[in-house]
Formats: structure tokens, C-alpha cells, sequence
């Protein structure tokens, strides 16, 4: 089981008609069903219809007849959300009006759901002190996270510290970043002392202290990037009516040494209780291959949970079959259908193109392969008599286990096909505007498509996969490390390198070491080191949801999304005109001139609030 979203509401857990708190903790059995309707409003991070994090950054997108209404994160890509316009309740989801279709979570009324767990547990008269000390951990995280998540979406907000009323207090003021960084630190140190590390089968939606200090850690490495440690550029005036800073503007170092401890500290805990890498050292690029592929999506068995190494994850198999539906190429048609897989759902030329060579270079760092030209035509490498892109060469494992891509080997329909993604073939984008369910750059996802997603044609019926797509998983712990380290320390120490090197060789790449000895060594230049941290963490993590977040707190998000993404010509009929590099068709529902800082790196507060709260101040460039 994964982390099922259910509802939290006092009348879901009591007998019907006595809804009154006494009644929910009479039995532990009823204590039980409040604390786990205490998890319903964490956001489904990966349904793209809900939030923006899997295709809101530089990886994966919708194509492009894909509506606002539908898709939200183009809101955001458009310059569309505002303080009265908004596709995303999380604040509030009071408003007088939202957009058609938009996504509401309350987020508010689930931390004082959790402070009544807390509050009326020692109430139960028949808890065991286990029951008793575990609940209240995960309400205990849980009222970390759901901060922890406004946080991200919104930069400083409310601490929450008590059981409030339905209704906020009309005069609340939003605390400075750094103090909300310490309060939600603290309630995941309270958390992971009253939580089991590791979960019993069928608990495993739950909490657990590994994903406590994780997600700890994750916030900590947020609090000392360049976004929230020092941003004078951005946040001069980003004052409380008082006259208040609500962010730090001196860079402050040592919180690179915080995130560091805090990663080391989860590690440590998580490999103690038996949380490891899928698959292990691969003796070569294939077995690498399968290890990162399967790590995600299984082997035969057609339904996977790798709670070895994800420590807290989404199990919502309607979510994860809307997704191979759309993620997976067309199947079993000649020409467009809206039927079967629609493969409209797909990684970007970005996402492809920042893995690494099989050297494990960047694709401009490795001698081999540095003066290559995307257009330089070569034989697949799974289908010689068949021409493709030199780009398709010589790349790393992951890169194979992830990526789709013309006259290439996709694992799907009970085992392999060929890709043919040319104009006129199964796999095209056949230019009628009108045709929604189609590719618009000639790179399908493999990550998340495996061989058991099948489509009967004659019957007209999908057969899905079963999997736990993952929130955080020990991968982001040894990167988190990594990052921190260096960015502390300006060099990658000897415990950095081998935690980077469990990623590598998990996926058969070359220890960092030997990747960087084909060019002279590790760089030394700053700017140059701390660039590849980065795509090996954007590599490992790629489609997962982290790097929407990413990119924000390196402080590079207009940077990247501003520049439009690259596409085969897909009108082309042969090799020769297929393969010319051009624009992606970003359609009518996004503008990449209206995504600017400081405005785009969160969301604004909602304006129904602030006029009930003149205590409230709006982010900056709302």
C-alpha cells in the first residue's frame, strides 16, 4: 500500500448521528481512522491535472493542445495565477470563484485535525502505549510536512502551534523563512523519536522516522540555497507591517553544514533499518539499465512497491494509470486515435539531452562526443539498419532506462517495439490541430512505462502496471549530502563521493572519479563542479517532481523556463528532414516572456485572505 488519499472529515469517523470529538476517540479503532484521515490533504504531486511539480520545470511536459483548464501548471508557464486567479487552494479554498477545474487541499483545517489527534489520543481507554506513542508521531510529521509543503509553494507562512478554531484569527502575520524552517525542523525531531523506522506490510502509507529526518533534511538543504539564504535582490522589501524582514538577506554558510548533518543524520537511520538502492552495484551498463528501470516500474511481476528504498511514496493506482495512459506511445493504430495510450505526456529536449555519456561526462565534456551535432545521422543502436541521431549514441544507463525516442528499443505490449515517430508512422505528431493526444518533440517516457502496460485494440481495453510512485526515497538523501557538502566545503569530500557513487554504480555508470579522469580530474572551477552536482542530482531524480523545487532555490527558474524547449522537426517524413533541431510547439496556452522573478519562484497569496487579513502581505511581484 502507498500513500492513499482519504478523507479527513470528523463525520467520517464517528457513528452517524453523535459527529462530536468524544465519540471519535471512544475505541482505538475509531482514534486510528481520525489519524489516518489525518494524511487526505497531502497533494497528488503526480497527476498532472493536480500540481505542478512533474511538468511545471524542464522535464516533462503536455503537449501542447493541452488546456489550461485541464493541465495547471500552464498557468503558471502563462503568467496566469494572480492573487484573485488561482488553480491552485492551498492557502485557502474559500474564494468566491476559482478557474473551472481547480485543485483545492485544506491544508489549515488538516494541522488542526492533526494538533486533535495529539490533544485527545491519551482520551482512548483501550490504546496500547504504542498505538498511542506512533500516532502521535505521525500526527506530529504530518503537521511538519503540511508546513513544510506551504512553505515550498508559498515561502514564509503561518507556524500553526495549537488546535485552533475552524477560522484563522483575522490578524495573523506571516513568520520570517527561517523561523518557520525551525519550527517544522523541530516537529519532524519530535516526530522521528515516536515513529518506527520501518513499517510493517500493509502500513506502508504511513510515517516512519526515516521519512522524517528525510523530508528534514530535504527542508534544510531548501533553507541554505541561494533562493532563501541571503537574497537581498529579491527580498529587501519583503517586510511584515511591523516592519519585519520575512527572509534572511546575509548569506549565512553554516546552513549548508545544517542540511549536511541533517542528510548524514536520515542516511544513517535509513541504511541502519534495511533502506538500500534497488538492484545494487551493476556489473554492466545493462544490468545498470534494469536496475534504475525496475526500480521504478518492477520486473514481470506487474505490480511493484520498492519500499526498500522510497520512504514515503503515492500508491493511487487511478493517478498512476492516468499517467501511463498518457505517458505511453500510441499502440495497435495506423493514424490518430483518442483510444488506447495517447503518449501526450513526455519529456522535454532538456530532460534527454542533461544525461550523461556512457563515460559518465556531460555529453560537452566527453572527448567523445563533445563536437558531435544533434543532425549528424548514425545507425540505432538497437536497430543498425535503421537511422537516428547521434545524440541517441553513447549515453548513459538511466538515459536508456528513461528516455523514448525515434528508431529506438521502448519496453511496452508484454515486451520491446521500435519507436517510429516520423510523419506518417505510428508514433507521430500528424500536424491536425484538432488531433489533442499527440507528441510534440519525438521523445516518449520510458521511466514510468514498462513492459506489463499493454493495449488490446480489438477490445479497446488498457492493462496497467502497478507501482508506488515515490515522494522521497534515499537516492535524494546521499544527493542531498553531496550538495550540501560541496556548497560548504567547495570540494566534494571522500564521504560525498562514495554516496555518489552508490548512485552511479547502482546504474552502471563510472565512479565520479573515473568519469572525470577521462578529462584531467574533478573540476576545480566552482561554478563548473557545482553545475554537474546539479545534473546528477536533475539526472537521478529526472520526471520525479523535485526539480520544479530545484530550480527555484538555485535560484535559476526564469533562467531555465524562459528559454523555449527544442524539438525534432516532427512534419519530417525521412531521417534526413525528420532530424533538424527546431522549436518546440509550446501552443497557445503558455507565454515563456511572462515567467520573471521574483514573481514566478511562488504562488500568491490569495487576495479573499487578505482582505480579511491587513495583517498579510503579498509576495513579491504579485
Amino acid at each position: 500500500m502507498g500513500l492513499i488519499l482519504v478523507s479527513c472529515n470528523f463525520l467520517d469517523v464517528v457513528p452517524e448521528g453523535s459527529a462530536t470529538t468524544e465519540d471519535i476517540y471512544k475505541t482505538q479503532a475509531q482514534a486510528e481512522k481520525m489519524v489516518i484521515g489525518c494524511y487526505s490533504e497531502i497533494p497528488n504531486y503526480f497527476h498532472p491535472q493536480n500540481f505542478p511539480d512533474v511538468t511545471g520545470s524542464d522535464e516533462m511536459v503536455m503537449g501542447h493542445r493541452a488546456t489550461t483548464r485541464w493541465f495547471h501548471y500552464k498557468s503558471l508557464m502563462n503568467g496566469d495565477e494572480s492573487s484573485s486567479t488561482t488553480y491552485y487552494g492551498l492557502w485557502s479554498n474559500t474564494a468566491s470563484s476559482y478557474p473551472t477545474g481547480a485543485v483545492k487541499k485544506d491544508i489549515w483545517n488538516a494541522v488542526r485535525y492533526c494538533y486533535n489527534v495529539i490533544n485527545n489520543l491519551d482520551k482512548v481507554p483501550d490504546i496500547t502505549e504504542e498505538n498511542k506513542k506512533t500516532w502521535k508521531g505521525e500526527a506530529l510529521f504530518l503537521i511538519a510536512y503540511y508546513h513544510q509543503i506551504m512553505l515550498e509553494y508559498y515561502g514564509p507562512i503561518f507556524m500553526v502551534k495549537e488546535e485552533k478554531a475552524s477560522d484563522m484569527p483575522s490578524n495573523l502575520m506571516r513568520s520570517p523563512y527561517d523561523e518557520c524552517v525551525d519550527f517544522i525542523a523541530d516537529k519532524y525531531d519530535e516526530s522521528a523519536k515516536l515513529l518506527p523506522a520501518v513499517r510493517a506490510s500493509g502500513e506502508k502509507n504511513r510515517a516512519t522516522s526515516a521519512a522524517a529526518l528525510g523530508y528534514k533534511a530535504r527542508l534544510l538543504l531548501y533553507a541554505a540555497s541561494p533562493l532563501v539564504n541571503g537574497n537581498a535582490e529579491f527580498y529587501t522589501d519583503f517586510k511584515n507591517p511591523d516592519g519585519k524582514s520575512l527572509m534572511n538577506l546575509n548569506y549565512d554558510r553554516e546552513k549548508w553544514k545544517k542540511a549536511m548533518d541533517a542528510s548524514e543524520e536520515a542516511i544513517k537511520l535509513s541504511e541502519a533499518n534495511g533502506y538500500k538502492l534497488y538492484g545494487g552495484d551493476a556489473a554492466n551498463a545493462e544490468r545498470g539499465r534494469k536496475n534504475y528501470h525496475e526500480a521504478f516500474v518492477g520486473g514481470n511481476s506487474g505490480a511493484f512497491n520498492n519500499w526498500d528504498e522510497i520512504l514515503f511514496g503515492l500508491a493511487d493506482q487511478g493517478t498512476i494509470s492516468y499517467c501511463i495512459k498518457n505517458m505511453a506511445p500510441r499502440i495497435g493504430f495506423s493514424s490518430y486515435s483518442s483510444k488506447g495510450f495517447r503518449g501526450y505526456m513526455f519529456p522535454t529536449w532538456s530532460c534527454a539531452t542533461r544525461y550523461f555519456t556512457d563515460k559518465g561526462l556531460p555529453w560537452t565534456d566527453d572527448p567523445d562526443t563533445k563536437n558531435l551535432k544533434p543532425e549528424m545521422l548514425v545507425s540505432s543502436p538497437d536497430y543498425p539498419a535503421e537511422k537516428t541521431s547521434c545524440f541517441y549514441l553513447h549515453r548513459e544507463p538511466r538515459f536508456y532506462a528513461s528516455i523514448g525516442f525515434d528508431r529506438g528499443k521502448f519496453e511496452i505490449q508484454n515486451g520491446t517495439i521500435m519507436l517510429k515517430c516520423r510523419r506518417g508512422e505510428t508514433q507521430q505528431d500528424d500536424g491536425v490541430e484538432s488531433h489533442e493526444y499527440q507528441c510534440d518533440n519525438g521523445l516518449y517516457c520510458q521511466k514510468w512505462i514498462s513492459s506489463k502496460d499493454s493495449y488490446n485494440a480489438t477490445q479497446d481495453k488498457i492493462t496497467y502496471n502497478s507501482w508506488v510512485f515515490p515522494y522521497l526515497r534515499l537516492a535524494e538523501l546521499y544527493l542531498d549530502y553531496v550538495e550540501a557538502d560541496f556548497e560548504y566545503n567547495k570540494e566534494l569530500s571522500a564521504k560525498s563521493l562514495s554516496y555518489l557513487n552508490k548512485i552511479r554504480s547502482r546504474c552502471g555508470l563510472p565512479s565520479f572519479q573515473d568519469s572525470w579522469s577521462y578529462v584531467g580530474g574533478i573540476p576545480t572551477d566552482e561554478a563548473k563542479l557545482r553545475n554537474v552536482i546539479h545534473d546528477e542530482r536533475s539526472n537521478e531524480l529526472a520526471m520525479e517532481g523535485r526539480r520544479f523545487h530545484d530550480i527555484r532555490r538555485w535560484k535559476i527558474m526564469e533562467k531555465v523556463l524562459c528559454r523555449k524547449e527544442k524539438s525534432w522537426n516532427i512534419a519530417g517524413k525521412t531521417a534526413e528532414d525528420y532530424y533538424k533541431l527546431t522549436e518546440m510547439n509550446d501552443g497557445s496556452y503558455i507565454d515563456r516572456s511572462k515567467i520573471m522573478a521574483p514573481k514566478s519562484y511562488w504562488l500568491a497569496i490569495p487576495i479573499d485572505q487578505m482582505q480579511i487579513d491587513y495583517n498579510l502581505v503579498q509576495n513579491p511581484g504579485y
